[in-house]
């Protein structure tokens, strides 16, 4: 089923002679994506997917079908020097008619304004066409920047956005050098740290290095800007990557969640589950990414991925295939497409397309590792020999992090388990990141409850569940012991991770985090709490809601507004279950505690 309130923004086409205008086409359409994104209750396409369709011709079939949003908005820009004209249309996917289009003649100079005056009109004609949205008086607010200097920045952008080592490169030092004009723009910062951990987690540059030259950028960020929810997310990966600390990480994740719901926001989430061994929840918070960006190689790679720890393979497959047809540069997919096929009981088959692999991938010794894998599986001793001591070169350099990856997956398929707990020893003395995603790898199985390999895991992630005894359930619901138990854990969860502020939150999320079936959580609410699930979230988003609305900092904001950033999605549910609970509108509380 779509969402009523769905809506693509497509890449604003450049109908000028000069292609420095490209830049700040793609420019336009990123800031318009982001600006509605904010709305809450409009779910928007994410920029993968947008600009999956630039410079195809589409029908809105199409595009319906494929991106899921009843409405999309198309447009072009004709600039020179002193004027600049912008044509922008809104499309009703479900009856393919025009519904708007305005043409604005603008001054180039006022690019900032002009950003924030389309992004109202395509918001207030949304909501005449779709119904009630709470849309603020601004959505992109001005940055204090000369104009030549902001299009020089999108250039730079422009460049890493696409995603390849040579572009990325190219985007960092056009930055590099803004930074040196402009050093209080935050802006370039943001965008050499995306660059760098980009690098690193495509495996394009070591992991480590990469983080590590990407830090000083996002620290500078901060200190300019510390409340930006890409700030948040970056930190975030910091967190868990760079400090291994889930705690902290998941805190700035859901707070880059609070600002804005972005389908990164999610995949960044669904890894950190992934490293706690809490699949289930990782694949409903996937789920979400793939919505907001269906065309976005790393969600389909990042699906098959989860099916392949789950051991799950033959799903795993396609998703993973379906990640290379969209961005056939992308790194991971080769790998688990292979190991998939090994561990599903087709070594040769596996061989022939490790075998097979060209460019990318074996440069980054997926062709390599995976073969000895192969060879080890086959049992010929010779060729896994071999591999392991081509392997075991690259330790010393920069591709040390797939090295010590492959050495791992060869030796626990040789059954050399002591070799495997000195290898991920080593890998945790070195912080390497790889070691995180070891945690739930069903190669490992054989050593999970070996003490050392415990031990190193707990010590790098203590409250790690692939570690710890999975629960059998039976077929009576929980008791009263187990009610007690839960109803704090629970409590626990909802405290640290403030699932409540996510509008969409379902009873299913609920009970992935607590990693109990749905029919129990159900139950565990009602008897532990006398309560069910609407009911007892809403009581959270209610407590929020009664702390935010007397802030200094929100005085600005309607009532609705901080709602919604509490994590009601409805106004009607809203002034319903605070009159029920309160005994009084929204209104009269704020009135009766101000007096107070």
């Amino acid at each position: 089923m779509i969402n009523q309130k769905s809506i693509a923004v497509l890449p604003f086409v450049n109908i000028s002679n000069n292609i420095e205008n490209e830049y700040f086409c793609d420019g336009l359409t990123e800031e318009i994506i982001n600006a509605l994104a904010k709305i809450k209750d409009l779910s928007v396409t994410s920029r993968t997917s947008s600009f999956y369709f630039k410079n195809k011709t589409v029908t809105a079939k199409e595009i319906r079908e494929k991106l899921k949003v009843v409405t999309f908005i198309e447009g072009s820009v004709r600039a020179s020097k002193k004027k600049m004209r912008i044509t922008v249309q809104m499309i009703d996917t479900i009856d393919d008619f025009h519904f708007w289009s305005e043409t604005f003649d603008r001054n180039p100079e006022n690019v900032f304004e002009i950003q924030d005056e389309i992004s109202l009109f395509i918001a207030e004609k949304l909501r005449e066409h779709i119904g009630h949205l709470e849309i603020e008086d601004k959505l992109i607010a001005p940055i204090d920047v000369p104009v030549a200097i902001y299009r020089e920045y999108l250039k730079g952008r422009y460049y890493i956005m696409k995603l390849d080592y040579k572009n990325s490169l190219k985007g960092i030092n056009i930055l590099q050098k803004l930074i040196k004009k402009v050093p209080n723009f935050p802006n370039p910062y943001l965008d050499i740290n995306l660059a760098y951990v980009q690098l690193g987690t495509m495996g394009l540059l070591p992991a480590f290095e990469a983080y590590e030259k990407a830090q000083p950028y996002l620290l500078k960020a901060l200190e300019l800007d510390p409340n930006s929810s890409r700030s948040q997310l970056n930190l975030a990966w910091i967190e868990c990557w760079q400090n291994w600390d889930l705690k902290k990480a998941y805190e700035h994740a859901h707070k880059a969640l609070e600002i804005q719901q972005a389908d990164d926001i999610y995949l960044t989430i669904s890894n950190f589950l992934t490293v706690e061994g809490k699949l289930d929840a990782a694949h409903n918070y996937l789920d979400k990414a793939l919505q907001l960006d269906p065309y976005a190689a790393i969600n389909h790679h990042y699906k098959g991925f989860l099916y392949y720890l789950q051991e799950e393979y033959t799903t795993a497959i396609p998703y993973l295939k379906k990640a290379l047809d969209l961005e056939p540069k992308l790194p991971f997919p080769p790998i688990y497409i292979g190991i998939s096929l090994l561990m599903s009981g087709k070594p040769n088959e596996a061989l022939t397309y490790f075998g097979s692999l060209k460019g990318v991938s074996v440069k980054d010794l997926t062709k390599l590792g995976g073969e000895t894998m192969c060879y080890a599986k086959l049992n010929e001793t010779e060729k896994y020999i071999e591999g392991l001591k081509e392997l075991e070169t690259y330790l010393t350099t920069a591709l040390v992090d797939k090295a010590f990856t492959f050495l791992i997956l060869v030796n626990a398929l040789l059954g050399n388990n002591e070799k495997v707990i000195d290898l991920v020893e080593q890998a945790y003395n070195n912080r390497l990141p790889l070691l995180l995603l070891l945690n739930p790898s069903p190669i490992l199985k054989p050593v999970k409850h070996h003490k050392r390999f415990k031990d190193i895991m707990l010590k790098a992630i203590p409250d790690n569940l692939n570690y710890k005894q999975k629960k059998k359930y039976k077929q009576a619901l929980l008791d009263a012991d187990e009610i007690k138990k839960y109803s704090k854990e629970l409590e626990q969860i909802m405290t640290d991770y403030k699932l409540y502020l996510n509008p969409d939150l379902s009873l299913k999320d609920l009970a992935s985090y607590l990693e109990l079936p749905a029919n129990y959580v159900s139950q565990l609410l009602n008897q532990g709490f006398d309560k069910n699930f609407s009911e007892y979230v809403n009581t959270f988003r209610l407590n929020e809601f009664k702390g935010r609305i007397l802030l200094e900092e929100n005085k600005g904001l309607t009532i609705m507004a901080v709602a919604y950033d509490s994590g009601f999605n409805s106004k009607t549910v809203f002034n319903t279950f605070f009159k029920k609970i309160e005994g009084m509108t929204p209104n009269a509380f704020i009135k009766s505690t101000l007096k107070n």
